[in-house]
This record gives structure tokens, sequence and C-alpha cells, in this order.
């Protein structure tokens, strides 16, 4: 099992989140907002080579976007960062775009409009601090204790208890919350911590994210992880196979272009390993 939570992982965590969300609404959290029919792309593209990242985008029934961005502190550049990415994907999908921001039990107040000019963006600010994580957690283990089958609204709050109000750090409630998730013993198990894991992993100190990957041990989560590298390994070791191939072909003379259609690699790669070779 990786010990970090890399690109590739969470790709797999997003499609288990995508699954828990979907036909419900947050409304419990108080977003009043059309039913959830998918999650959406959330790497965006630039001109500049580099790729940004949002925490969650959501399809809605009446077909707008819904960004979520989930905060344990206010970034004085937050509304810039969230604005730009709103731009983004009204760039991407020309959709109606909505972003809210979600603050942790332990922020007060935010700033809900940006106005630089002729750029304006606002948000919807959901604050938890009115939510009693412990309080939660304590109700939600007895539920289960009992034997008692979570309600929808149960399982958001076990999602977000990370973020509620408690005595306990941040960091120390998500390991709860993911082991309490866990030991429902349910189908709708991995997808709880698959959620969990994918609010928390921006804010989670890289020792936590251990631990909470520790918790993934015996889920279904784990075992998709297991397969993706597996195939993800065999591609790779393809690839380089290929890099193998055009390099020994290059040493005994092969044109560059050659190279290229026999091995199916670009041009630009081939003449990369013709630089290198020659340095």
């Amino acid at each position: 099992m990786e010990t970090e939570i890399n690109a590739h992982n969470n790709d797999i965590i997003m499609k288990a989140t995508a699954a828990m969300f979907k036909d419900k609404t947050l409304e419990v959290f108080g977003l009043k907002t059309a039913k959830i029919v998918d999650i959406m792309p959330t790497v965006l593209p630039v001109v500049e080579a580099k790729e940004k990242r949002v925490d969650f985008v959501f399809l809605l029934e009446d077909d707008t976007l819904l960004h979520l961005e989930f905060q344990t502190t206010v970034p004085e550049d937050l509304l810039r960062r969230v604005a730009y990415y709103g731009a983004r994907l009204v760039e991407r999908h020309n959709m109606n775009v909505n972003t809210a921001v979600i603050y942790s039990g332990r922020i007060e107040s935010a700033p809900e409009l940006l106005e630089k000019g002729s750029l304006c963006y606002r948000v919807n600010n959901v604050f938890l601090k009115r939510m009693d994580g412990d309080a939660e957690y304590n109700r939600i283990k007895t539920l289960l204790d009992q034997g008692a089958e979570l309600e929808e609204a149960d399982i958001l709050k076990l999602i977000l208890l990370p973020l509620m109000k408690s005595q306990q750090p941040e960091a120390e409630m998500t390991i709860k919350a993911a082991q309490l998730a866990k030991s429902a013993n349910s189908k709708l198990t991995d997808f709880v911590i698959g959620s969990i894991i994918a609010i928390t992993d921006k804010f989670l100190p890289e020792e936590y994210k251990k631990k909470l990957l520790e918790v993934l041990s015996m889920t279904q989560i784990e075992e998709w992880i297991r397969e993706e590298g597996k195939l993800l390994g065999k591609a790779e070791g393809k690839a380089e196979g290929k890099h193998e191939d055009a390099r020994n072909a290059l040493i005994e003379g092969i044109e560059p272009t050659i190279v290229a259609k026999i091995t199916g690699l670009p041009l630009t790669t081939i003449q990369k390993i013709k630089a290198d070779l020659t340095n």
C-alpha cells in the first residue's frame, strides 16, 4: 500500500467520492442546491503548462456546476484563486458556476465577495462552527454500536466530521471519522472513507495521511488502488522498454524519424533521447 495520496490514487478516491455524493444534496449543511448528478474533472490545465486542481466540481440536476472548496484557514488569496477557478470552469464547460466554501469549525468569518474593477465574484460561505463534531461523533458511534442504519444526513455528517467544531485537531478527527466509517462495515464504508480522504487531503499533515491510508487496509478502495497500480506499472514498464529500444537503435546509427516510426514514440522524444546520448 502506498503511503501517500498521489495524483494516481487521488483519481481513484474521487471515483469513490462521486458514487457517495450522487443523487444527494448538501442541504444539511445549509447549501440549498439541486441534486448532484455527477462529479466533474477537477484538474484544470492552463496555458502555462501547469495544472490547477480544485476540491470538488459537481454537475447538478439543473445543469449548473457547484464548485466546493474546503478550508481550515482563510488565505489572503482565496477569493482570487476561486474566482480564477470559476472562470476556468466557465471557459471549459460553458455552464453557470456557483462556488461554495465550507470552513472548518475554527473559522468564525470570511469574505464572500471579490471586487477588482469589472471583475466581481461572490461565493457562498458555509461555517461548520455551529456543528459540534464531538457530539456528532458520539451520536453516530452510538448508532453504529447499536447496529442501526445511518441515514443520508448521518453519512454526510460523518464525512464532514473533520471540519466540524471540535476539541480535537482536524487531523485527529479525520482519523477517528475514517475508523468509525470502517467499523460500519457496510456497502457505503469505502465511499465514505474515500470522501473523507478527498476532503481532507489538502490540509492533512503527511504523517496523518499515512495513518489515514492505513485505515484503507482491507477495503475495496485499497484493492482498486492495488489493481490500478499493477496496470500502471505494466504501462510504465512497456514505455520504458520502448525508450530502451529507441536508445539502442540510435546507438546503431538509425535515423530518429525511422526510430520514431519503429517504436511509436514521438519524434521529439526520440530527439531528446539522442541529445542525452551525445551529452
